[in-house]
Formats: C-alpha cells, sequence, structure tokens
C-alpha cells in the first residue's frame, strides 16, 4: 500500500465521520457517499459549505424533489464543492428536467445522471446528450428488458458524452455482457454494470473483459470475497493497472485492512466485501488505473453499494424486531 492509498484512505474515513457527527439526521450510509464525492476530489469536507448549500437546495427546489430525499447529501457535497452552488444546483435542476421528461418515476439515480452532465460542463449541450442517453437506453431495453432500469442510468449518461455512436456503444456492451456472463452466471444485473463500466474504457471488449475475470479470480484465489451481487463494476475501474493481478488484489486487501482499522468504517457500518468495494475504488483512483470518467464509476458504484447495504440493514432490523417480538 503507497503511501497516497494511506492518506486516501485517512480521509475518506475522516470525511465520512465529519459529515456523519455534523448531519447526524441523515441517514448514516448517505455520510460515506458523502464522504467519498469529497475524497475523490481530494478534499477535506466543509461543513460550513455544506450547510450553506443545503440552505440553497432547499430555496431552489420542491419539499418533495428528488433532491431532498434521503439522499441529499450527494448533491449538497457537490454543490459545496462548486464555485458557486446555486447555479449548480439550478443547472442540474434544469438538466434533470430534460431526463425525467417523459417518465413518471424519479430518484437519486436520475439526480446522479444530471450531475454527471453538469460536473463535465456539458450543460449547453444536454439536449444532445439526453437524447443520445435515451437511444442507448432504448438499446439497452430491448437486448435486456428485465435487467435495464434506473441505475443504468448515471452510466448510460457518462456513454452518451463520448464520441461514439449509439449503434458502436450498443454493440460493445452487449459483447461486454456475453463475454463477462460466461464467467459471472447468475449476476446479469451486476454484469451489465460491469459491462457499462468496461465500455467507458479504452480496449477490446475481449482484453477488458479477461483482465476483470483475472482480477476477481485472484480475489477468489486469496481467499477474498469480491461481492457478486452489487459492487462488481467497480472492477472495471482497475483494467487500467499494469501491476499482474496478484500484485494489485493484495495491495488492495491491505489497503481494505487500513481501512477497517479507521474508526467509523468498522462491521457496524460496513463488512468486509464492502470495504474491500471501497479499498478497490480508492487503489484505482489513487494510481489512475482507469481513464477518463472513472470518478463517475465510483461515485454511482458507491451509491449502488449505499442503497443495497441500507437495503440488508433494514431487512436485518426487521428480522430482529420480528424476532424479539416472540
Amino acid at each position: 500500500m503507497t503511501e497516497n492509498v494511506m492518506r486516501k484512505v485517512e480521509l475518506f474515513a475522516s470525511n465520512k465521520n465529519l459529515i456523519h457527527k455534523k448531519f447526524v439526521w441523515d441517514y448514516h450510509l448517505m455520510s460515506v457517499l458523502s464522504g467519498m464525492v469529497y475524497t475523490m476530489e481530494n478534499k477535506e469536507a466543509d461543513i460550513d459549505a455544506m450547510k450553506n448549500s443545503l440552505k440553497v437546495l432547499k430555496k431552489n427546489t420542491g419539499v418533495f424533489s428528488p433532491f431532498r430525499s434521503g439522499d441529499r447529501l450527494f448533491i449538497v457535497s457537490k454543490m459545496a464543492l462548486s464555485a458557486d452552488p446555486e447555479k449548480y444546483i439550478k443547472d442540474v435542476v434544469s438538466v434533470y428536467g430534460k431526463i425525467k421528461k417523459g417518465r413518471i418515476m424519479s430518484d437519486s439515480f436520475m439526480v446522479v445522471a444530471a450531475a454527471n452532465i453538469v460536473d463535465a460542463g456539458r450543460q449547453n449541450d444536454a439536449d444532445e446528450i439526453v437524447d443520445k442517453f435515451n437511444k442507448i437506453l432504448k438499446t439497452m431495453k430491448k437486448d435486456h428488458p428485465v435487467l435495464t432500469g434506473r441505475d443504468d442510468m448515471p452510466l448510460a449518461i457518462s456513454l452518451a458524452m463520448t464520441d461514439r455512436s449509439v449503434e458502436d456503444i450498443a454493440a460493445e456492451l452487449e459483447e461486454n455482457y456475453k463475454i463477462l456472463k460466461t464467467r459471472f452466471k447468475g449476476n446479469s444485473d451486476s454484469v451489465q454494470g460491469l459491462a457499462e463500466v468496461l465500455t467507458l474504457q479504452e480496449g477490446t471488449p475481449a482484453e477488458k473483459a479477461g483482465k476483470v475475470i483475472e482480477i476477481y479470480d485472484t480475489f477468489k484465489a486469496n481467499h477474498r470475497k469480491y461481492s457478486r451481487e452489487y459492487g462488481l463494476a467497480s472492477l472495471g475501474a482497475l483494467i487500467g493497472s499494469d501491476k499482474d493481478s496478484e500484485t494489485l488484489v493484495k495491495e488492495i486487501c491491505e489497503t481494505e485492512r487500513y481501512l477497517a482499522s479507521q474508526k467509523g468504517m468498522g462491521m457496524s457500518i460496513m463488512g468486509k466485501s464492502d470495504r474491500l468495494m471501497f479499498a478497490a475504488l480508492i487503489v484505482a483512483d489513487c494510481e489512475g488505473y482507469a481513464g477518463k470518467g472513472i470518478k463517475d464509476p465510483i461515485i454511482v458504484e458507491t451509491l449502488q453499494t449505499i442503497i443495497a447495504m441500507e437495503v440488508m440493514l433494514v431487512v436485518v432490523a426487521t428480522s430482529a424486531a420480528t424476532s424479539s417480538s416472540h
């Protein structure tokens, strides 16, 4: 584990703990997401800026807006990091409206998708990007109607911002998916997310998918479980590494153990497989393994993992309550 990785682990834990302490009424797990937003920018959490951004958010959005849901710390962190929080939220809300058009449901994934466009400085191209995005989703739904959902939106937006044609994107998505399914049977939804992340990266489908499978198998050979239910797509952030898989996996495992030693990062907040995913993302970000667009997959995978962890905790809490009533 390099000193750079060590410092980023410490920054991640510090940011998460500070945000949770100051926004105690928000979901505890949302402080993990917010902490990751700051950490990916190599910044310490600015609580005063976040509190000011929360006021600006309330002024510019309605009470029942998805921007003010339980995931609000994500957008609040983004606003606080921007040069002009009010302009930032107005731009994101405007782009969100373009994505939402024609859709009944709305959720945090749409907010993340809109933020992706604004973060890339492409809000003036939003109409063109959203049109391409809708075409990409249409082809994805044609190929995989059951698998394709709102959680695909942020990465589909990232794909829409590339110079590649819809046809080229759709063809590679399907090729990546088919190759990955030969190894990851029974985890179709996670495989589709991984296929999307790989499509954002350079290289042939065979090369990229082969590297991911090799890394996953190396984790398994080292008796470390890398979640196939969620978080699998984060492996796509590692394919640019020029290290052999054994060296890379050992570095990530060492990073996970160091993350576990940090205050607030123990089993009470996340399990080993969750921490392993965060460790992989931190290593990928620190050492620049992936190409352009890496921060979007990192934030999306963090959000998806947080949501999955929330569901898990609700199930555990419900089971405990049921047991105690008997």
